[in-house]
């Protein structure tokens, strides 16, 4: 059990930003409204948060995103900096922008139905990109409707905003929003809810996420162990003989 905390962040480091840093270089832009350098700062962006220089990257993404309000992977990659940063108010700010929703009119509480409109009252430029900031592989052109890759990042980033800034129902909203948009990358966001509800102390949530995460990943033996590690936190002693007793299922989440 001492080991618990270390395993569980050797592992977030393992997983949580792995899909951010093994990416292609993304395609020069094919659109004639968008500058080269544009795409030439994104990719610099790319690799100064694959390299932890957030604040490179925050400076490069703040002055994409000024001058070009529209393209939406330059306010997800801005957001993804801003995250790294633990500026998490703008990182929520970008990433709502990414998503298109307008930050200033909308409350959290309305956004179950809005989340699924992308032409609705409120949204920023609801026609910016196909490109997808987990493929990589895209650019920066104007006009289609966001993918379901941009907003999978988008809302799973949200969803560690709120799990870091103890806003637990909104952050398991945001990353069902994100496993049902994109269920191509649906495990992945899972495992990396229940790590974020780790590293916060919330064994409750921790446990409603390994379950869901087990519930698509059955094979993945870490998972297991986080369950495991929930249940644990609900284990009773006996005052009499001081034996502990496991809640149910919390020794076979170990053996798993």
């Amino acid at each position: 059990m001492k080991n618990g905390p270390w395993l569980g962040f050797a592992l977030l480091s393992s997983m949580v930003w792995t899909a951010f840093g093994q990416q292609a270089v993304p395609a020069q832009d094919a659109g004639k409204n968008v500058p080269d350098n544009v795409n030439t700062e994104l990719v610099a962006a790319r690799a100064a948060t694959k390299e932890k220089r957030y604040s490179d990257s925050e400076a490069l993404m703040l002055k994409a995103t000024s001058l070009h309000p529209t393209m939406i992977l330059t306010w997800v990659e801005l957001g993804l900096a801003q995250n790294g940063l633990k500026k998490y108010p703008e990182a929520e700010n970008s990433f709502k922008v990414a998503l298109g929703i307008d930050p200033d009119s909308l409350k959290l509480a309305h956004t179950n139905d809005f989340y699924q409109q992308p032409d609705a009252k409120g949204v920023v430029a609801p026609s910016a990109t196909r490109a997808s900031r987990n493929t990589m592989g895209g650019t920066v052109s104007n006009g289609a409707a966001r993918t379901p890759e941009v907003q999978g990042i988008s809302y799973s980033s949200l969803g560690e905003i709120y799990a870091r800034t103890g806003k637990i129902p909104e952050s398991e909203a945001a990353f069902d929003n994100a496993a049902k948009i994109y269920p191509a990358d649906a495990a992945f966001y899972r495992r990396n809810e229940t790590i974020f509800f780790f590293q916060v102390g919330n064994s409750d949530a921790q446990l409603a996420a390994a379950e869901k995460a087990i519930a698509i990943d059955p094979n993945r033996g870490m998972l297991y162990y986080f369950k495991g590690l929930a249940l644990v936190s609900k284990a009773t002693i006996d005052p009499k003989t001081q034996k502990m007793t496991l809640p149910p299922g919390c020794a076979e989440a170990y053996m798993k």
